[in-house]
């Protein structure tokens, strides 16, 4: 059975060291994530159901990968964070690019 973790912002935040680069098309996998993803409470996040991975990208460490899930709300992905030395999933995060960076979301 997985135990997932809700990261707050400042947890989040933690797990990435600028810049972060986009390896989607050039990496391989640490660990499967979908057990994981499975065991989260969409519904008590807000969402209702999970697209497919939009991107991932790796810090400037080469530590943690924020695998990018898509919602199906503008703007909004589910975040999975993968610790690569540990080959663990470390959390994951509700990233509201609209509500973040002031966006509007129509």
């Amino acid at each position: 059975m997985h135990v997932s973790r809700l990261l707050s912002a400042e947890e989040f935040e933690a797990c990435f060291a600028s810049p972060m680069r986009n390896v989607t098309d050039n990496s391989e996998p640490v660990l499967d994530i979908w057990p994981y993803v499975d065991a989260v409470d969409l519904g008590g996040l807000g969402i209702t159901n999970l697209t497919d991975v939009h991107y991932v990208y790796r810090d400037a460490s080469d530590r943690f990968d924020q695998v990018l899930i898509g919602t199906g709300h503008f703007n909004t992905v589910f975040v999975v964070v993968v610790d690569r030395i540990q080959s663990v999933v470390r959390g994951h995060h509700v990233l509201d690019l609209n509500q973040k960076f002031g966006l509007r979301n129509d």
